[in-house]
């Protein structure tokens, strides 16, 4: 899961869904879950925020950095979602369900859409976390926006989901997403429950985003 800021990318092919349409993503294992997901938290993050939403498919023969990434664009309030579902690298479906063993799949895959919905929803709101951390901190910000998800929706799934992301960001010595001991310790500030618990779209967005700051 990680955000991705493109501005041109090659060997798409656009499948633009609207309204109920299927988002096309088929001929892999759980197209059916993930297609649901993805038009359900995608579309409903949109919704919450005064964005549109479009999915575009990797072509599955090129290596790319995640199965799943986002750019937003300004000029037309659009996140595009990338999806590359044969991706067989560090980042793809099938390695993080492994850290999620024993959650219903449904709870992990909206928390992927979630995460991803949660950088759009960052650049929408203008959220800017200074230079000096920035990456790490979009990266931060996204896992709990989609622990916030977890929350609203599936709470008893919380305290497991959460374990889940402290044990896969603990192996990721070295890159991007190394920052265990950030999430855990965000985790740990006894304000961060609220913020995750926040009604309103935006109230809540700039919740998470206040507890991110104080670390």
């Amino acid at each position: 899961m990680q955000y991705t800021s493109w501005a041109v990318l090659a060997s798409l092919m656009c499948l633009l869904p609207t309204g109920v349409q299927a988002n096309g993503f088929q001929n892999f294992d759980d197209a059916a879950l993930i297609d649901q997901v993805a038009g359900a938290v995608a579309r409903g993050y949109g919704k919450m925020h005064g964005y549109r939403v479009q999915f575009k498919m990797l072509n599955e023969s090129t290596p790319y950095e995640s199965a799943l990434m986002t750019q937003y664009t300004p000029a037309n309030r659009t996140c595009t979602f990338f999806i590359n579902p044969k991706d067989t690298s560090w980042h793809s479906f099938e390695h993080y369900l492994q850290f999620f063993e024993g959650l219903p799949k449904k709870v992990v895959y909206e928390a992927f859409f979630a995460h991803e919905s949660g950088h759009c929803v960052q650049f929408k709101e203008q959220i800017d976390f200074g230079p000096v951390q920035r990456a790490q901190r979009q990266e931060l910000y996204a896992d709990v926006f989609a622990l916030s998800h977890v929350e609203r929706y599936y709470p008893k799934y919380r305290p497991a989901f959460q374990m889940g992301l402290i044990k896969m960001r603990s192996v990721e010595k070295g890159t991007p997403y190394d920052f265990s001991r950030l999430l855990h310790k965000l985790l740990g500030q006894p304000d961060l429950l609220t913020a995750l618990k926040v009604t309103g779209p935006q109230d809540r967005a700039f919740a998470i985003a206040r507890a991110v700051d104080r670390l």
